[in-house]
């Protein structure tokens, strides 16, 4: 099984995990690319596109999507302003473009102004700063404490920054276990989700959550790498832990790896267009029709997928696939990807390949 995790903490990770039978137990190999989002590495996006020509794309249409955008406020030429956990100024690689660095956090955002507003959860007051693409999709998104918006303020040279609700198409959940917000686009929240990291004891609790992967599945969680892919990737909404595995919700599947038998991991293909698969699945546990323990069992899943008529493809094990076609060698491989996204989000990707071996 191959998984590449690139956490959006400023630290961007090719992770390769190779699932195969060893001692019973699933290996877990890592290989690690570092590179900040503002290396040549982080030059490519997933759909052909350098960062350079999409982000050329945003600046030339993007004052057309934003009514209260960012640039629209400022009095003056930007000037570079630093507080003591925030820098802000003028992008040096891309002209027109503004970048904020969290000192604390180690992690720029760089946006374009033209497509880029402040947000208020009206629940919370919580402000947030959003960037879409110049179709209106959202791209990013960073929450803005106080001292944010003053640098803001500072760097605009204006008495306040206007702000408008928050998009009514997202919405914020908190992870129990980090205290992290994590947004997602309603309708589409297998799609991808925007962690949301605000200070360093959100940080160190993310950490914790790490240790508990490597702790509790040791047999599948062998790097600190890895296992900080996958706490992100919980506090995203995409990962469950189980008592004896590791449940992945992607965008176009369902995964379960077993920590210890490899021959009770299994996993179920449906379309990337189904995106109502999510809901249904988180809701399947919220409700207490699958929880516990039956969330390792595949038949659980295939009778409530069955009952509720979402279509789904049971994608066979070695194991299984050896029995049907008479002992002949046959090899499965799984692909998990949970990465950021074109927009930075987080996302899981499922690709299954079966080959038989004549």
């Amino acid at each position: 099984m191959n998984i590449q995790i690139n956490n959006s903490q400023g630290i961007y990770r090719k992770m390769e995990l190779s699932k195969k039978r060893n001692n019973n137990h699933s290996q877990i190999m890592l290989n690690e690319i570092g590179g900040s989002s503002n290396s040549s590495n982080f030059a490519k996006v997933q759909k052909g596109l350098s960062t350079y020509d999409a982000y050329s794309l945003m600046k030339n249409l993007g004052s057309k999507f934003s009514v209260n955008n960012l640039t629209k406020d400022s009095r003056k030429v930007v000037q570079k302003v630093d507080t003591e956990r925030y820098s802000i100024d003028g992008s040096d690689e891309i002209e027109g473009y503004w970048q904020i660095y969290d000192k604390m956090l180690n992690k720029s955002f760089v946006f374009n102004p033209n497509t880029t507003t402040v947000q208020t959860n009206c629940n919370t007051d919580k402000n947030y700063i959003v960037s879409k693409d110049p179709f209106g999709e959202l791209m990013d998104v960073m929450p803005a404490d106080s001292e944010l918006i003053g640098a803001l303020e500072q760097f605009l040279d204006v008495d306040s920054i206007p702000t408008v609700s928050l998009n009514e198409n997202y919405t914020v959940d908190i992870n129990e276990f980090t205290g992290i917000e994590c947004l997602k686009v309603k309708g589409n929240e297998g799609g991808g989700s925007w962690v949301l990291i605000s200070n360093e004891q959100q940080m160190e609790q993310l950490q914790e959550l790490a240790d508990v992967y490597k702790e509790k599945y040791p047999s599948l969680v062998k790097s600190d790498g890895v296992a900080m892919g996958l706490a992100e990737a919980e506090v995203a909404g995409l990962v469950v832990r189980t008592e004896n595995g590791i449940m992945v919700i992607a965008c176009n599947g369902l995964s379960y790896m077993d920590n210890a038998e490899p021959s009770k991991s299994w996993n179920i293909r449906y379309s990337i267009n189904d995106t109502n698969m999510y809901t249904e699945i988180i809701n399947a546990m919220a409700d207490g029709y699958i929880t516990g323990s039956d969330i390792e069992e595949v038949s659980k899943w295939e009778k409530y997928f069955k009952e509720k008529g979402l279509d789904f493809e049971r994608i066979l094990s070695d194991e299984e696939l050896e029995v049907l076609v008479g002992r002949q060698e046959s090899k499965s491989k799984v692909n998990i990807m949970i990465k950021p996204d074109d927009a930075k989000a987080v996302v899981a990707t499922l690709n299954i390949n079966s080959v038989e071996n004549e």
